[in-house]
């Protein structure tokens, strides 16, 4: 994924989906990315998902993010905070649900000073608006929802996985053989 760094990672973990999202919406619509880096500028957000927390900034145009490991860090990070669970990410994504209605109903939290959470609120629609038009982005929220509910994290969201967000067992590669569906090998 071009333009991104990070530091303190977990494998799979929410650090590797925001990385792996911002990566994707680069590859596949880098004028919505660069709207978004305009909008949030040199800003750093904590964000907490579930029991997961993470400090995010585009520094020199590349996505740092950070894991913040213990409750103290993640109330003193930032001014700047997001808080929701995955049900509401995954909501947000599918278009189940809009983003003032969840926060509305409590299940979305932004907190800051009055532009910053604006910014954070049209960062968070740049990404919406892009995912019912990227293929890439839906099979991203396909791995994320398949890792939340099993409580696996998922390797794809690192990059080079397949696009299939579940492991085969050898019955079904066996049954794809014989029906000859298995991909060519490089």
């Amino acid at each position: 994924m071009a333009g991104t760094t990070s530091e303190a990672r977990s494998p799979g973990g929410l650090g590797d989906y925001i990385r792996a999202l911002i990566g994707v919406l680069g590859d596949e619509h880098p004028a919505a990315l660069a709207r978004m880096r305009a909008v949030v500028g040199g800003r750093e957000a904590s964000i907490t998902l579930d029991d997961e927390a993470v400090q995010m900034a585009f520094r020199d145009g590349r996505l740092e993010v950070k894991l913040v490991s213990s409750r103290d860090d993640r109330e003193g990070a930032r001014a700047n905070l997001g808080v929701t669970d995955s049900s509401t990410v995954l909501d947000l994504l599918d278009g189940y649900v809009e983003v003032p209605d969840a926060i509305l109903d409590g299940r979305l939290q932004i907190s800051g000073e009055p532009e910053d959470v604006v910014r954070m609120l049209v960062a968070i629609e740049i990404l919406l608006d892009a995912s019912p038009r990227t293929p890439a982005l839906q099979a991203l929220a396909s791995r994320f929802q398949w890792a939340r509910r099993t409580g696996k994290h998922s390797p794809a969201f690192g990059g080079g996985g397949s696009w299939y967000p579940f492991s085969s067992g050898a019955g079904e590669r066996e049954l794809l053989a014989r029906l000859d569906l298995l991909p060519e090998a490089p």
